[in-house]
């Protein structure tokens, strides 16, 4: 096996996955949940990965230090879309993946951004290019992730162009998909050779609304699901991660964990 194919079976060790993304204040600020990551980041052990910023590796190194911690995913791209106001789209490196490992990171993840100008489409694209090759060089499998602009909270649009998105990344090189749930998300999951995790987006309504949506989601061939402010803003974080975890690897009824 090859360190990128070593390194992504750890994720699928214990079945489907369940990552918990904790890279929100990159780019929303300290928002309710995660005021004190280093801290509040010690509610989500049980989770198979986490995802944060590089340089919140230094302050939380001690959570994945341990022979149980969840692996370390680490973004080494910043997109200007995912802030309010921001609507051209132009993603830009934040760290490269040699530092990303050398803080600790088992993968990485990069988004790739189409609709905003030509210009910045291009670089996008080369840009995941450019990433796709450090990870290719040094065997760390890259997540690539696909958002469509204004669509950060929940997607309203059309499917195509996510299925577009998402065969993007697959082409240029990643090993791993996270993207937004589409009508027919079973259809998109055969469209790469890859595995694809759902992202879970804005706070739903409750916590079994966000349950529910991780099964229709596992139901419709995801390999897993990626959840940040429906797990860190719950009312008991811990007690949803367990639930959401029952729900997702041992195929139990959303209304039953409830």
């Amino acid at each position: 096996m090859s360190g990128k194919e070593i390194r992504l079976a750890k994720l699928f060790s214990k079945g489907k996955a369940v990552v918990v993304a904790l890279d929100h204040g990159g780019y929303m600020g300290p928002i309710k949940g995660l005021e004190d990551l280093p801290k509040n980041i010690n509610l989500f052990k049980k989770a198979d990965a986490v995802l944060i910023n590089p340089n919140m590796a230094k302050y939380c190194g001690k959570f994945f230090s341990s022979w149980d911690s969840p692996l370390m995913i680490i973004r080494v791209n910043w997109g200007s879309h995912y802030c309010e106001g921001f609507k051209k789209g132009y993603q830009r490196r934040m760290t490269t993946v040699r530092k990303a490992i050398n803080l600790g990171a088992d993968m990485v993840i990069a988004s790739l951004l189409l609709g905003g100008s030509e210009e910045a489409n291009t670089e996008n694209v080369t840009l995941l290019g450019e990433i796709f090759e450090e990870t290719e060089s040094l065997g760390v499998p890259l997540i690539g992730e696909y958002i469509p602009l204004e669509a950060i909270d929940r997607f309203k649009g059309k499917g195509t162009e996510v299925e577009l998105g998402v065969r993007m990344c697959a082409e240029i090189g990643a090993d791993l998909i996270k993207t937004v749930y589409i009508t027919e998300f079973s259809n998109l999951v055969k469209s790469v050779p890859i595995p694809i995790l759902a992202l879970g987006g804005a706070r739903m309504d409750t916590d079994l609304d966000a349950l529910k949506f991780a099964q229709k989601s596992i139901g419709e061939g995801a390999a897993g699901v990626v959840f940040g402010r429906n797990v860190f803003q719950a009312d008991n974080p811990e007690k949803f991660l367990d639930d959401l975890i029952k729900v997702v690897k041992e195929g139990k009824n959303p209304e039953e964990v409830v």
